[in-house]
């Protein structure tokens, strides 16, 4: 095949299309890689699109279309695509594919994960074909399941191919991130979120633009606000509970926690869910900040907009810097093991 030719990749990929681009290339050509690292924030379709290049690796008749073509024998071997992708775990029906992803309350994936990680890839492919790993997380790997990731990387097996999912780059080996190729996804235009919303889930226009804003760029997220009532109504409770605050004393403000973070939830179950609560507070006073600059078009949080209105005069621009400050220590000390209803206390202290 010609090397500047170029393929149409039928990959569920919305916005970043320098990644289509990029594959669109590189297979038409025959590059493909040993490792690559699917760098960027959550809910931009990383996780897809690894699972759509391995299977397109994997599939007999993949043809120019480098998509899984679902009739061969590896492509009835993991069934539909749509159905399974986003689940992430695909292992147990297809011997040639191994996902890694870190274990349910643990904080890394572990040396145990990765050894089996490299044991699999270092079998004989089922079809005498590609093996390809996906490892989800990777910035959560322990520093010794990173030294064991590292040795593989240097000495390759042919035709394996590993895919690292990570959100924050900065967090791998810079001895990793050498031996791979880095795709960076980013936040998709709000435009182009809400002409997907409109014609591919007939959202009225007025919602479809909300969510888009309410998304910050993650198509992933505006599908599941608009598609998901449990979630949509978890976190515009969310919302309303953290706007009350500015309203309350400080016992009052304890109290608000119990129901942002019920005494049941425990370890990262706990982090995670003050994590989500840590973002949701910044996306609010950034919000704040904004209406201080005269620009309320911009505000992320559409729904409360009279809400937040109402409290701008009650906290000062230089009120909300302070609290990007003591947002920023507390994500710190989540990541510093500190207790996730400590660390949310501290931030709740802020006046």
């Amino acid at each position: 095949m010609n090397k500047t030719a170029k393929i149409k990749l039928n990959w569920p990929l919305l916005g970043n299309d320098h990644i289509l681009e990029y594959f669109s290339r590189n297979l038409a050509s025959g590059k493909v890689a040993q490792s690559y690292i699917f760098a960027g924030p959550d809910d931009l379709g990383k996780a897809t699109i690894a699972n759509y290049f391995a299977f397109s690796l994997l599939c007999k008749s993949t043809g120019m279309a480098f998509s899984p073509c679902g009739k061969c024998e590896s492509c009835r071997r993991h069934g539909t695509m749509s159905n399974k992708t986003d689940q992430g775990d695909l292992s147990s029906v297809h011997t040639d594919y191994y996902v890694v992803k870190r274990e349910t309350d643990k904080k890394n994936v572990s040396i145990e994960q990765v050894r089996q990680l490299i044991h699999v890839l270092n079998l004989s492919s089922f079809s005498n074909g590609y093996k390809v790993g996906i490892l989800r997380h990777a910035d959560s790997l322990s520093e010794e399941a990173a030294n064991a990731l590292l040795k593989t990387l240097e000495e390759p097996k042919p035709k394996t191919v590993l895919i690292l999912v990570s959100t924050d780059l900065d967090r791998l080996p810079a001895t990793v991130i050498s031996r791979s190729q880095v795709l960076h996804f980013r936040p998709v235009q709000n435009e182009v979120i809400y002409k997907h919303l409109i014609e591919q889930y007939q959202l009225p226009r007025t919602e479809a633009k909300n969510i888009a804003r309410l998304s910050l760029g993650r198509p992933a997220l505006a599908i599941k606000f608009a598609m998901d009532k449990k979630f949509n109504t978890t976190y515009s409770k969310r919302t309303e509970l953290l706007l009350s605050f500015w309203q309350s004393d400080l016992i009052t403000r304890w109290q608000l926690l119990d129901e942002l973070l019920p005494a049941k939830l425990a370890g990262q179950e706990a982090v995670k869910s003050a994590r989500r609560i840590l973002e949701t507070w910044s996306g609010l006073m950034r919000d704040m900040l904004l209406l201080h600059l005269g620009q309320p078009d911009l505000v992320q949080h559409q729904s409360v907009l009279s809400s937040l209105e109402r409290l701008k005069s009650r906290i000062s621009a230089t009120q909300v810097a302070g609290f990007f400050e003591i947002i920023g220590q507390a994500e710190k000390y989540l990541r510093a093991n500190v207790s996730p209803r400590l660390v949310l206390e501290n931030v709740a202290a802020y006046n």
